[in-house]
C-alpha cells in the first residue's frame, strides 16, 4: 500500500506564539537571503525541476500551535490555534485565496534519508505537501481494513511463544472489539494512530487476566496487504490475518441481532434460541444439557440473577454474556463467554 511507503518527516518550524503579555517581536528576524550561487539554492532548484519525483514527502506538524495571519502590509490581522492537519490545510487555502501570509519562515528545508534536500517555499507548496499524506487518511485506511464487516482476525506468533496461535480478534467500527482465546472472550478497545512514519494499533482488553497483561500494549503495525497486519511490541511479534464469514466454534461464539427501531446499539436477543447452537459447539456435553445465562461471571458461578426473560435487551454493544452449561448426565458444569452484537439491518420494505 503506497501510503505506507512514504517518508515521514517531523520538523519544528519557527512560529510566532501567543504569550500572556503583548510582547514585541521581529517578524523577519528568522528570514535569510539565499544567494543564487549557494549550494542550498542549487539543491532547491534541482528538486523543484525534478520530473522523476514520484513519492511526496510527508510533513507532520506537532499540534496544537498558534499561527498569526498577516495582511499585505505585514500587519497582524488575526491568530488561530491549529489542532490538526485538516485545520492547517484549511488555513493555508484561505491565505492563498486572499494573498495573505502566516507566521512561518520560508524556505522550510531538510535533508532526507536518501541525501536529497526538501524545500518548501510558500503556503501553497506547504498545503500540497501536507495534503499528500495526511495521517488521518492513513489511520482511516487502517480502520477500514480492521473493521470490515463479518470478518475476524486470526493470530499467529512470529516468535517461539505460540500461546496465542489461532486466537481471534474481532474489531468493531466504534473502536471496541472482542478478543477470543481458548473459549474465553474479552471485551476490547482499540485505537489506531500514526507516530512519525510508523502506524500503531493500541489494544486494551478489559480486566486483569493474564491474557490482558499479554496484550495491553501499544503495538507498532505494518500492513503487508489487505488481509495481513504484522504487529510488534518489544519481543512480542504476531501476524493477524483476516478471515471472513467464520462460523461459530468452541473458541468463537457470537450472536447478532438487528437494532431496534430508533436505536443504533440496542436489540432484543432470544437467549433460549441460542441454546442448541451453544451445546452443539461443546465437547463431551450431552445434547439435552441445561443452559442458563448471566450478565456477570460471578453470577454464573453463584447461579444467581439468571437472565430468564423471553427476550433480553443488551446494555452495551458488543456485550459479553456468560452461559453456564450443565451436563444432565454427570451434573458437571462449565461457563463460557458468548458475545451479543447489535448490527444495523437493511429494511427490505424500505423504498
Amino acid at each position: 500500500m503506497t501510503l505506507f511507503k512514504k517518508i515521514s518527516l517531523v520538523f519544528f518550524t519557527t512560529l510566532f506564539l501567543i504569550s500572556c503579555e503583548n510582547e514585541p517581536y521581529d517578524l523577519f528576524s528568522n528570514l535569510q537571503k539565499i544567494d543564487s550561487d549557494s549550494s542550498l539554492f542549487n539543491s532547491i532548484k534541482t528538486i523543484s525541476t525534478n520530473d522523476d519525483k514520484t513519492e511526496p514527502v510527508c510533513v507532520i506538524f506537532i499540534y496544537p500551535f498558534n499561527v498569526y495571519t498577516f495582511d499585505d502590509n505585514s500587519e497582524v490581522v488575526g491568530s488561530r490555534i491549529i489542532n490538526n492537519n485538516l485545520e492547517f490545510v484549511s488555513l493555508l487555502g484561505q491565505t492563498e485565496e486572499i494573498n495573505g501570509a502566516i507566521g512561518l519562515s520560508y524556505p522550510i528545508t531538510s535533508t532526507l534519508e536518501d541525501g536529497s534536500t526538501l524545500s518548501i517555499d510558500d503556503n501553497a507548496e506547504l498545503k500540497e505537501t501536507i495534503e499528500a499524506c495526511i495521517e488521518t487518511e492513513i489511520i482511516g485506511n487502517c480502520n477500514n481494513i480492521l473493521e470490515e464487516e463479518n470478518c475476524i482476525w486470526t493470530i499467529n506468533s512470529l516468535t517461539e511463544n505460540k500461546e496465542y496461535n489461532n486466537s481471534l480478534l474481532d474489531f468493531y467500527q466504534d473502536g471496541t472489539g472482542i478478543f477470543y482465546h481458548k473459549g474465553d472472550a474479552y471485551r476490547t478497545s482499540w485505537v489506531s494512530l500514526f507516530i512519525e512514519e510508523k502506524l500503531h494499533i493500541n489494544i486494551h482488553l478489559e480486566g486483569e487476566s493474564q491474557t490482558a497483561q499479554d496484550w495491553n500494549f501499544d503495538w507498532e503495525a505494518i500492513i503487508t496487504d489487505d488481509d495481513t497486519i504484522e504487529i510488534t511490541n518489544q519481543d512480542k511479534k504476531y501476524t493477524i490475518q483476516k478471515k471472513c464469514a467464520v462460523e461459530n466454534s468452541c473458541d468463537y461464539v457470537e450472536f447478532r441481532e438487528c437494532a431496534l427501531e430508533g436505536f443504533d446499539d440496542k436489540a432484543e436477543f432470544t437467549l433460549d434460541g441460542y441454546k442448541e447452537c451453544i451445546v452443539s459447539l461443546q465437547e463431551n456435553i450431552n445434547t439435552d444439557a441445561e443452559v442458563t445465562f448471566f450478565s456477570t461471571y460471578a453470577d454464573a458461578e453463584e447461579e444467581q440473577n439468571i437472565l430468564d426473560a423471553p427476550t433480553y435487551t443488551n446494555t452495551t454493544n458488543p456485550q459479553l454474556v456468560f452461559a453456564k452449561i450443565r451436563n444432565s448426565e454427570t451434573n458437571v458444569s462449565k461457563i463460557i463467554r458468548i458475545v451479543l452484537f447489535v448490527e444495523a439491518c437493511n429494511n427490505p420494505d424500505a423504498s
